[in-house]
């Protein structure tokens, strides 16, 4: 029955999302989602620094294939590109960033800060 119970909390949490930088694999924070259901908005910080080239592309790897995603950085809207499980842009500005994914099973918003070199 506790395996039960531990498997039912563990289906209802939303997947965790990396970006590549091609370097290293930077965790985004979850800061808002709707999974199963259940839905959440975590209070921590949202202060991962992700740093990337300016002119460099930016791919954010997701544990399912997205339905939607958009992306926007410093208050802008980026263009991403979906590829299976990829969601992918130019880096041409830095500041926060958040990627909004509609899953088959609910929805999830990322956020970083975005650092150019």
């Amino acid at each position: 029955m506790l395996a039960l119970a531990a498997l039912l909390l563990v289906a209802a949490h939303p997947p965790a999302a990396y970006v590549d930088t091609g370097a290293a694999h930077v965790p985004l924070a979850i800061t808002s989602w709707c999974w199963d259901s259940g839905c959440g908005a975590p209070l921590g910080q949202a202060g991962r620094r992700v740093v990337v080239a300016r002119g460099a592309p930016v791919r954010v790897e997701l544990k399912f294939d997205p339905v939607e995603a958009t992306v926007n950085v410093a208050g802008g809207p980026a263009t991403p590109t979906t590829r299976g499980r990829e969601v992918s842009w130019t880096a041409t500005r830095g500041g926060g960033l958040t990627v909004y994914v509609k899953y088959r099973r609910g929805w999830v918003i990322y956020s970083a800060r975005l650092a150019l070199r």
